[in-house]
């Protein structure tokens, strides 16, 4: 098969990969990029403050639920 009949990859990063060029992020890519990690970070700490409360809430109904049951 010649070079021209290989299927190229769908990915632009990774075309310029194969033939050899460094990807680079301008500076507004790369923080924009840091802006949405960081977005997403708090999103999940936010996620398992909520989780943690919920957790607590529930053993404490289910302790509240079985010392009013055993009455």
């Amino acid at each position: 098969m010649s070079i021209k009949n290989q299927p190229q990859p769908a990915e632009p990063h990774k075309q310029a990969a194969k033939k050899g060029v460094t990807a680079e992020l301008s500076a507004e890519a790369l923080h924009n990029l840091a802006g949405w990690f960081d977005v997403l970070i708090q999103m999940d700490l936010a996620q398992k403050v909520r989780n943690e409360i919920r957790s607590k809430e529930d053993g404490r109904r289910d302790a509240n639920q079985d010392s009013g049951q055993t009455k």
